[in-house]
Protein backbone atom coordinates (compact mmCIF):
# COMPACT_ATOMS: atom_id res chain seq x y z
CA UNK A 1 0.00 0.00 0.00
CA UNK A 2 1.23 3.32 -0.77
CA UNK A 3 1.82 6.37 1.69
CA UNK A 4 -1.47 8.05 0.56
CA UNK A 5 -3.61 4.64 0.72
CA UNK A 6 -2.59 3.83 4.31
CA UNK A 7 -1.94 6.78 6.84
CA UNK A 8 0.50 5.96 9.58
CA UNK A 9 -0.66 6.40 13.33
CA UNK A 10 2.32 7.37 15.40
CA UNK A 11 2.84 6.87 19.06
CA UNK A 12 2.45 10.33 20.06
CA UNK A 13 0.12 12.27 22.51
CA UNK A 14 -2.99 13.25 20.46
CA UNK A 15 -6.13 13.78 21.93
CA UNK A 16 -8.61 12.42 19.37
CA UNK A 17 -10.40 15.25 17.45
CA UNK A 18 -14.49 15.62 16.43
CA UNK A 19 -14.42 11.75 17.81
CA UNK A 20 -17.86 9.86 16.81
CA UNK A 21 -18.08 9.26 20.65
CA UNK A 22 -17.10 11.59 23.05
CA UNK A 23 -17.82 10.37 26.70
CA UNK A 24 -16.66 11.59 30.10
CA UNK A 25 -17.52 10.00 33.29
CA UNK A 26 -17.55 11.26 37.00
CA UNK A 27 -17.96 9.52 40.39
CA UNK A 28 -20.94 11.33 42.54
CA UNK A 29 -20.68 11.33 46.46
CA UNK A 30 -21.87 7.82 46.97
CA UNK A 31 -19.19 6.77 44.86
CA UNK A 32 -21.41 6.08 42.02
CA UNK A 33 -19.74 6.27 38.59
CA UNK A 34 -22.22 8.43 36.38
CA UNK A 35 -22.11 9.21 32.77
CA UNK A 36 -21.85 13.09 33.09
CA UNK A 37 -21.28 13.73 29.04
CA UNK A 38 -22.15 12.33 25.94
CA UNK A 39 -21.65 12.95 22.02
CA UNK A 40 -22.32 9.93 19.59
CA UNK A 41 -22.85 10.16 15.85
CA UNK A 42 -23.04 7.41 13.05
CA UNK A 43 -21.89 4.43 13.04
CA UNK A 44 -22.35 4.37 16.74
CA UNK A 45 -25.13 4.04 19.63
CA UNK A 46 -24.50 3.32 23.80
CA UNK A 47 -26.62 0.71 25.50
CA UNK A 48 -28.26 2.21 28.69
CA UNK A 49 -25.43 2.24 31.35
CA UNK A 50 -25.64 -0.15 34.25
CA UNK A 51 -24.06 -1.24 37.35
CA UNK A 52 -22.95 -4.95 38.32
CA UNK A 53 -19.97 -5.11 39.98
CA UNK A 54 -19.49 -5.21 43.72
CA UNK A 55 -15.99 -4.20 43.22
CA UNK A 56 -14.62 -1.63 42.70
CA UNK A 57 -17.85 0.03 44.14
CA UNK A 58 -19.36 2.09 41.70
CA UNK A 59 -18.12 0.83 38.88
CA UNK A 60 -20.41 1.46 35.68
CA UNK A 61 -20.95 -0.69 32.73
CA UNK A 62 -21.40 1.15 29.15
CA UNK A 63 -21.07 -1.21 25.39
CA UNK A 64 -20.43 0.91 22.73
CA UNK A 65 -23.10 -0.45 19.31
CA UNK A 66 -22.57 -0.46 15.71
CA UNK A 67 -25.44 0.43 13.88
CA UNK A 68 -23.92 0.32 10.63
CA UNK A 69 -22.46 -3.45 10.16
CA UNK A 70 -18.83 -2.91 11.11
CA UNK A 71 -16.30 -1.59 9.49
CA UNK A 72 -16.07 -0.17 6.09
CA UNK A 73 -13.48 0.85 3.24
CA UNK A 74 -11.71 4.46 3.95
CA UNK A 75 -14.13 4.44 7.36
CA UNK A 76 -12.06 6.50 9.92
CA UNK A 77 -13.53 5.97 13.15
CA UNK A 78 -12.71 7.76 16.65
CA UNK A 79 -13.64 7.53 20.26
CA UNK A 80 -12.18 9.90 23.48
CA UNK A 81 -12.74 9.19 26.59
CA UNK A 82 -12.35 10.96 30.18
CA UNK A 83 -12.67 8.88 33.25
CA UNK A 84 -12.51 11.92 36.26
CA UNK A 85 -11.07 10.95 39.75
CA UNK A 86 -11.57 7.97 41.35
CA UNK A 87 -14.63 6.59 38.76
CA UNK A 88 -14.66 3.37 37.57
CA UNK A 89 -15.76 2.21 34.11
CA UNK A 90 -15.90 -0.83 32.20
CA UNK A 91 -16.36 0.22 28.69
CA UNK A 92 -16.78 -2.62 25.92
CA UNK A 93 -18.76 -3.48 22.98
CA UNK A 94 -21.67 -5.55 22.09
CA UNK A 95 -19.59 -8.42 20.23
CA UNK A 96 -17.19 -9.19 17.87
CA UNK A 97 -16.80 -6.03 15.03
CA UNK A 98 -17.00 -7.37 11.26
CA UNK A 99 -13.83 -5.34 9.41
CA UNK A 100 -15.26 -5.97 5.35
CA UNK A 101 -13.64 -6.20 2.34
CA UNK A 102 -11.78 -3.77 0.59
CA UNK A 103 -11.32 -4.18 -2.51
CA UNK A 104 -9.87 -0.85 -3.87
CA UNK A 105 -7.21 -0.84 -1.48
CA UNK A 106 -7.95 1.81 0.86
CA UNK A 107 -7.88 1.07 4.69
CA UNK A 108 -10.05 1.86 7.74
CA UNK A 109 -8.95 3.57 11.05
CA UNK A 110 -10.22 3.94 14.62
CA UNK A 111 -8.55 6.09 17.19
CA UNK A 112 -8.97 5.53 20.55
CA UNK A 113 -8.01 8.05 23.39
CA UNK A 114 -8.99 7.34 27.64
CA UNK A 115 -7.96 9.35 29.96
CA UNK A 116 -7.78 7.53 33.76
CA UNK A 117 -8.00 9.97 36.41
CA UNK A 118 -6.24 9.74 39.58
CA UNK A 119 -7.70 6.76 41.71
CA UNK A 120 -9.84 5.45 38.81
CA UNK A 121 -10.26 2.12 37.67
CA UNK A 122 -10.71 1.76 34.11
CA UNK A 123 -11.15 -1.06 32.04
CA UNK A 124 -11.41 -1.00 27.59
CA UNK A 125 -12.16 -4.24 26.72
CA UNK A 126 -13.92 -4.27 23.07
CA UNK A 127 -14.18 -7.75 21.55
CA UNK A 128 -12.82 -9.29 18.90
CA UNK A 129 -11.99 -8.22 15.36
CA UNK A 130 -13.31 -10.21 12.35
CA UNK A 131 -11.30 -9.74 9.36
CA UNK A 132 -12.80 -10.18 5.75
CA UNK A 133 -10.69 -11.46 3.24
CA UNK A 134 -8.59 -7.99 1.86
CA UNK A 135 -9.52 -6.11 5.51
CA UNK A 136 -7.19 -3.20 5.68
CA UNK A 137 -7.22 -1.58 9.44
CA UNK A 138 -5.70 0.29 11.47
CA UNK A 139 -5.71 0.84 14.83
CA UNK A 140 -4.02 3.43 17.70
CA UNK A 141 -5.57 3.10 21.29
CA UNK A 142 -4.11 5.43 23.91
CA UNK A 143 -4.31 5.89 26.94
CA UNK A 144 -2.97 8.56 29.47
CA UNK A 145 -2.95 7.06 33.04
CA UNK A 146 -2.84 9.41 36.26
CA UNK A 147 -1.58 8.59 40.03
CA UNK A 148 -2.57 5.86 41.20
CA UNK A 149 -4.78 4.67 38.69
CA UNK A 150 -5.75 1.26 36.97
CA UNK A 151 -5.87 0.79 32.87
CA UNK A 152 -6.87 -2.53 31.97
CA UNK A 153 -6.92 -2.75 28.08
CA UNK A 154 -7.23 -5.97 25.32
CA UNK A 155 -7.50 -6.02 21.46
CA UNK A 156 -7.50 -9.20 19.51
CA UNK A 157 -8.75 -10.42 16.18
CA UNK A 158 -9.54 -13.52 13.75
CA UNK A 159 -9.88 -14.28 10.56
CA UNK A 160 -12.84 -15.49 8.51
CA UNK A 161 -13.82 -15.94 5.14
CA UNK A 162 -17.66 -16.03 4.41
CA UNK A 163 -16.83 -18.03 0.81
CA UNK A 164 -14.71 -20.78 3.24
CA UNK A 165 -11.86 -20.34 0.57
CA UNK A 166 -9.07 -19.84 3.19
CA UNK A 167 -8.46 -16.05 1.90
CA UNK A 168 -6.62 -13.75 4.15
CA UNK A 169 -7.23 -10.34 5.51
CA UNK A 170 -5.42 -7.96 3.39
CA UNK A 171 -3.42 -6.04 6.35
CA UNK A 172 -3.48 -4.72 10.12
CA UNK A 173 -1.33 -1.86 11.87
CA UNK A 174 -2.08 -2.54 15.93
CA UNK A 175 -0.38 0.38 18.26
CA UNK A 176 -0.71 0.65 22.06
CA UNK A 177 -0.22 3.16 24.19
CA UNK A 178 0.38 3.96 27.81
CA UNK A 179 1.55 7.34 29.34
CA UNK A 180 1.36 9.68 31.77
CA UNK A 181 -1.13 12.61 31.29
CA UNK A 182 2.14 14.72 30.55
CA UNK A 183 3.04 12.29 27.35
CA UNK A 184 5.93 10.34 28.95
CA UNK A 185 5.49 6.82 27.60
CA UNK A 186 4.76 4.07 29.97
CA UNK A 187 4.57 1.25 27.81
CA UNK A 188 4.59 0.77 23.98
CA UNK A 189 3.44 -1.96 21.71
CA UNK A 190 3.11 -1.81 17.82
CA UNK A 191 3.03 -4.59 15.32
CA UNK A 192 2.04 -4.60 11.58
CA UNK A 193 1.16 -7.45 9.16
CA UNK A 194 -0.09 -8.40 6.16
CA UNK A 195 -2.70 -11.98 5.94
CA UNK A 196 -0.04 -13.75 4.29
CA UNK A 197 2.83 -12.87 6.52
CA UNK A 198 0.13 -13.79 9.11
CA UNK A 199 -0.64 -16.87 7.78
CA UNK A 200 2.49 -18.11 6.59
CA UNK A 201 5.04 -16.71 9.08
CA UNK A 202 4.03 -19.33 12.09
CA UNK A 203 6.00 -22.42 12.06
CA UNK A 204 3.94 -25.43 10.91
CA UNK A 205 3.49 -26.38 14.51
CA UNK A 206 1.50 -23.18 15.54
CA UNK A 207 -0.43 -22.65 12.18
CA UNK A 208 -3.41 -23.94 13.72
CA UNK A 209 -3.72 -20.69 15.59
CA UNK A 210 -6.04 -18.48 13.49
CA UNK A 211 -6.60 -15.83 16.07
CA UNK A 212 -4.86 -13.30 18.44
CA UNK A 213 -5.39 -11.16 21.40
CA UNK A 214 -3.35 -8.83 23.65
CA UNK A 215 -4.01 -8.31 27.33
CA UNK A 216 -2.73 -5.34 29.28
CA UNK A 217 -3.11 -4.27 33.22
CA UNK A 218 -1.69 -1.38 34.00
CA UNK A 219 -1.02 -0.83 37.84
CA UNK A 220 0.50 0.02 40.90
CA UNK A 221 -0.17 -3.11 42.15
CA UNK A 222 2.87 -5.58 42.92
CA UNK A 223 3.59 -6.87 38.80
CA UNK A 224 5.10 -10.22 39.87
CA UNK A 225 1.91 -10.73 41.72
CA UNK A 226 0.09 -9.92 38.56
CA UNK A 227 1.81 -11.85 36.38
CA UNK A 228 2.05 -14.83 38.42
CA UNK A 229 -1.94 -14.87 38.43
CA UNK A 230 -2.23 -14.20 34.71
CA UNK A 231 0.53 -17.68 34.37
CA UNK A 232 -1.54 -19.57 36.60
CA UNK A 233 -5.03 -18.86 34.99
CA UNK A 234 -3.69 -19.56 31.39
CA UNK A 235 -1.92 -22.18 32.55
CA UNK A 236 -4.08 -25.47 32.28
CA UNK A 237 -6.59 -23.80 29.13
CA UNK A 238 -5.96 -25.91 25.66
CA UNK A 239 -6.31 -24.86 22.84
CA UNK A 240 -4.12 -21.43 23.39
CA UNK A 241 -0.25 -20.79 23.10
CA UNK A 242 0.13 -17.85 25.23
CA UNK A 243 2.67 -15.95 27.42
CA UNK A 244 2.96 -13.31 30.43
CA UNK A 245 5.08 -10.85 31.28
CA UNK A 246 6.18 -7.60 33.55
CA UNK A 247 6.19 -4.82 31.50
CA UNK A 248 9.22 -2.23 31.34
CA UNK A 249 9.43 -0.25 34.73
CA UNK A 250 7.28 -2.56 36.48
CA UNK A 251 4.38 -0.27 35.12
CA UNK A 252 2.06 -3.34 35.15
CA UNK A 253 1.80 -6.50 33.00
CA UNK A 254 0.51 -7.75 30.22
CA UNK A 255 -0.33 -11.14 28.05
CA UNK A 256 -0.57 -12.38 24.41
CA UNK A 257 -2.25 -15.21 23.38
CA UNK A 258 -2.73 -17.42 19.87
CA UNK A 259 -5.52 -19.85 19.77
CA UNK A 260 -7.41 -22.45 17.61
CA UNK A 261 -10.25 -20.21 17.47
CA UNK A 262 -12.35 -17.15 18.68
CA UNK A 263 -13.93 -19.64 21.84
CA UNK A 264 -10.54 -20.72 22.89
CA UNK A 265 -9.55 -17.09 22.82
CA UNK A 266 -12.78 -16.14 24.72
CA UNK A 267 -11.75 -18.52 27.67
CA UNK A 268 -8.13 -17.62 27.85
CA UNK A 269 -9.36 -13.63 28.15
CA UNK A 270 -11.92 -14.47 29.90
CA UNK A 271 -9.67 -16.17 32.71
CA UNK A 272 -6.90 -13.29 32.72
CA UNK A 273 -10.09 -10.86 33.24
CA UNK A 274 -11.16 -12.65 36.02
CA UNK A 275 -8.19 -13.27 37.68
CA UNK A 276 -7.34 -10.06 37.18
CA UNK A 277 -10.26 -8.65 39.29
CA UNK A 278 -9.78 -10.75 41.82
CA UNK A 279 -6.02 -9.74 42.43
CA UNK A 280 -6.85 -6.14 42.16
CA UNK A 281 -10.73 -5.79 43.82
CA UNK A 282 -10.78 -9.16 45.88
CA UNK A 283 -13.96 -10.24 44.12
CA UNK A 284 -14.58 -12.28 41.00
CA UNK A 285 -16.43 -9.82 38.16
CA UNK A 286 -19.91 -10.63 37.06
CA UNK A 287 -21.03 -11.38 32.95
CA UNK A 288 -21.76 -8.56 31.40
CA UNK A 289 -24.63 -10.43 30.15
CA UNK A 290 -23.81 -10.14 26.21
CA UNK A 291 -22.88 -12.38 23.41
CA UNK A 292 -19.21 -11.75 23.54
CA UNK A 293 -16.69 -12.97 25.68
CA UNK A 294 -16.72 -11.53 29.04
Amino acid sequence: MSPESSPRLLAEPCPVTSPQVALSFKRAPSGQTFLARQRTTYPFTLTQPFSLDRAPHGMLTLMLQSISGGVYENEHLALDCSVEAGAGVHLTTQGATVVHSMREGRVATQQVFIRAGKGSFVEYLPDPLTLFPQARFRSAVHIAVEEGATAISGDAFGLHDPEALARPFGSIFNETVFQRPDGQRRCLDRFEMTGPEFVDSLPPALRRYQTQGTFWVVSDHAAEELVTILRTALGPLPDIYAGASILPHNAGVWMRALAVDAVALRRAFHAAWSAVRVCLTGVKPPSRRKSGWL
